[in-house]
């Protein structure tokens, strides 16, 4: 069923027997939803997801929306640290109607499967030189939106800790690159 190197964890455990993949008109999606769902379960995530980047002792989580909004402040509160949330800018009023002491950090991302690239936005205010920030969010694969993040990270002075995702279904490249962890594999997910 897997080809990892370490045994699956019990909330491993939790998490695949809690998704499945679903038939649309327009594909096949993941289904994530039982993770919300089962209290347990959400409860476990915090610290799981918190623990995969303990030795990079981040002092700040980001998520980008919309489950990084979920993920991030849930393992913020177990880390005992602050939480930015990364916003997809479709939603986010124009900086001209924004004071000028709080400019926003802006990085674009590639097309990728989902989109035709997007412009993630936070508040640089948020960001202070010497923090070291943790990614969390649901699933990683091609980097796109971790890298336009570590961008945002680089820009406002900050440290990259890594990304600590529940799935990770990346290249090893991109795993080295962006020094990502999860708590599954793609290939840990039931077919």
């Amino acid at each position: 069923m897997t080809n990892r190197q370490e045994p699956v964890t019990s909330i491993a455990r939790r998490l695949i027997d809690a998704f499945a993949w679903r038939e649309t008109p327009v594909g096949t999606f993941a289904d994530a939803s039982g993770w919300w769902h089962d209290p347990e379960l959400l409860a476990m995530l915090g610290p799981g997801l918190g623990g995969l980047h303990v030795d990079a002792a981040p002092t700040l989580v980001v998520g980008v929306e919309t489950r990084g909004l979920v993920l991030g402040p849930i393992t913020a509160l177990y880390l005992g640290i602050g939480f930015v949330e990364i916003r997809k800018d479709r939603r986010i009023v124009g900086d001209a109607q924004r004071p000028a002491d709080d400019p926003m950090l802006r990085a674009h991302t590639p097309p990728e499967y989902q989109d035709g690239g997007l412009t993630l936005v936070a508040p640089g205010r948020l960001f202070r030189p010497g923090d070291r920030v943790l990614l969390v969010d649901e699933w990683l694969e091609t980097g796109a939106q971790a890298s336009a993040v570590r961008r945002m990270v680089t820009e406002a002075g900050a440290e990259w800790a890594g990304a600590a995702v529940v799935v990770d279904a990346c290249a090893p490249d991109v795993r080295a690159r962006l020094a990502v962890r999860g708590l599954l594999v793609e290939d840990d997910l039931p077919a």
